[in-house]
């Protein structure tokens, strides 16, 4: 008390010393500080933390829709996804080189089995079933149905590289003795599927063999179904790497992407 009043005397003119005051005053400030706490632990919670990344070499006949639930999974979960397309061939040459990433997109069950004979993936993941068709600009002005019209004067068309298109590989295979007919006659032969299909798009050819899910990416374009392709389908399945060093969240995109939603 003696203390107490002592310091009631050395307080100024019009002050008066309340420790009951200064006790409440120090509860609300670490009231208010655990409340600004507790909303940014919060806020952080619902915005996720980029900090797992996952590199992708996928097939470049897939390009936008992988894209587009790469951005979403970005968004819903956290995870970087990094991107590198190409041509299925060329890529599985760049994976047994570069010995790093996490997942495969191999457009076909050929490309698959070749991955597999280099030992470079684990687990498979079936994202998709495709076959292909022949893509021509919208209407059809050169009246394509079969494929021999593709050989007819005045046609011109392209052709994917089997060497580095999956849908290159697998119309060689289909075509069989025909091929060397057709690659000849063939305006131009490219390492892509998009590529070829881009041509169509802008009038550099008039057909073009392509997946039938490449068809859909470029809105100028149309699929004429023909007989001798359409039968023939391929699965394009997600693969993780043998020497991803984050199998589990290369696993956790791979079943993202075959999910029905």
């Amino acid at each position: 008390e003696k203390q107490g009043g002592d310091a009631a005397q050395a307080c100024p003119a019009g002050w008066r010393f309340d420790l009951s005051m200064n006790r409440k005053a120090i509860a609300l400030v670490l009231l208010v500080a655990a409340l600004s706490l507790g909303g940014l632990a919060w806020k952080q919670m619902q915005v996720p933390d980029i900090t797992t990344q996952i590199t992708v070499y996928w097939a470049a006949g897939l390009k936008k829709p992988v894209e587009a639930v790469a951005l979403q999974y970005e968004e819903e979960i956290g995870t970087k996804v990094n991107l590198q397309y190409g041509g299925t061939g060329t890529l599985l040459s760049q994976i047994q080189v570069a010995k790093r990433g996490d997942i495969f997109i191999a457009a076909d069950d050929g490309s698959l089995a070749d991955a597999r004979k280099l030992d470079v993936i684990r687990e498979v993941v079936p994202i998709a079933l495709q076959h292909p068709v022949v893509a021509v600009k919208k209407g059809n002005p050169k009246g394509i149905a079969k494929l021999d019209d593709l050989l007819k004067d005045g046609i011109k068309f392209a052709l994917p590289n089997p060497d580095a298109a999956s849908i290159g590989k697998v119309t060689r295979q289909l075509l069989g003795v025909r091929w060397e007919s057709f690659a000849s006659k063939a305006s131009v032969m490219k390492p892509t599927v998009t590529e070829i299909a881009a041509d169509v798009t802008i009038g550099a050819v008039d057909a073009a063999i392509v997946w039938d899910s490449t068809v859909p990416q470029f809105k100028e374009t149309e699929a004429v179904e023909i007989t001798e392709l359409s039968g023939h389908l391929e699965k394009a399945s997600a693969t993780v790497l043998s020497f991803s060093k984050q199998p589990t969240e290369a696993l956790k995109f791979a079943r993202y992407l075959s999910a029905a939603e």
